[in-house]
């Protein structure tokens, strides 16, 4: 059975595409003939939409694997002393900074340190590129290994974050940042970034089948 966080990238990856059908299309309707100043605007106002929904995609895909993760590890009541070395320091510091210890009472107090450790929403907003993507590799134990030739070892996933905040906290309009990418620019962006994402969730699909977080 296809897991859930693969499940949800593949619908956000179909939407994404759906989305540069659309500024392609406006595109090629804009350079087939005279185009106003409006229309030019709209385009570059497409354009740089696609960082928003990219970007929505590359966090929302690795906050549901690592959930999945957390929530592996709690349904099989893995203990505190039976994790990797990593994962260990990584739920000392989940708890210290989420958890209240007047919260449980317990009988196993390493599963359910565990289980408390990781039951909090895991917080990305707005920083997750590739660097921070293989920093959750090293935590958790996955592989990050991916085909460079397609995937540009992840390169594309910081100049997403990057265009995505400056349109976030208004640094940028649209239409600045649209003004830089062609329709064709942006969909080689898409492929290498949603490429390098389904083999980045892929190799956590296999790390969770062999339960590689257990040391």
């Amino acid at each position: 059975m296809t897991r859930e966080f693969i499940e949800d990238f593949t619908e956000r990856r179909r939407q994404v595409r759906h989305y540069l059908s659309v500024v392609l299309s406006v595109e090629k309707g804009t350079a087939a003939g005279a185009a106003t100043r409006s229309q030019n605007r709209r385009l570059m106002t497409l354009r740089g939409g696609t960082f928003l929904l990219l970007y929505n995609l590359v966090e929302a895909s690795m906050r549901g694997a690592v959930e999945a993760i957390h929530d592996e590890i709690t349904i099989t009541s893995t203990p505190f002393d039976k994790l990797s070395d990593s994962l260990r320091r990584e739920v000392v510091r989940l708890f210290k900074n989420t958890a209240d210890p007047q919260m449980y009472a317990t009988k196993d107090v390493p599963a359910e340190f565990v289980s408390l450790a990781l039951s909090y929403s895991v917080k990305m907003s707005g920083s997750v590129d590739a660097k921070s993507i293989r920093s959750f590799g090293k935590i958790y134990g996955f592989s990050c290994q991916t085909d460079h030739a397609k995937t540009s070892g992840g390169a594309d996933l910081l100049s997403i974050k990057s265009n995505r905040n400056d349109l976030a906290h208004g640094l940028k309009t649209f239409e600045e940042v649209g003004r830089n990418y062609t329709a064709r620019d942006l969909i080689d962006i898409t492929r290498r970034s949603t490429q390098f994402m389904s083999e980045i969730l892929a190799n956590i699909d296999t790390f969770l089948e062999k339960a590689a977080y257990v040391a």
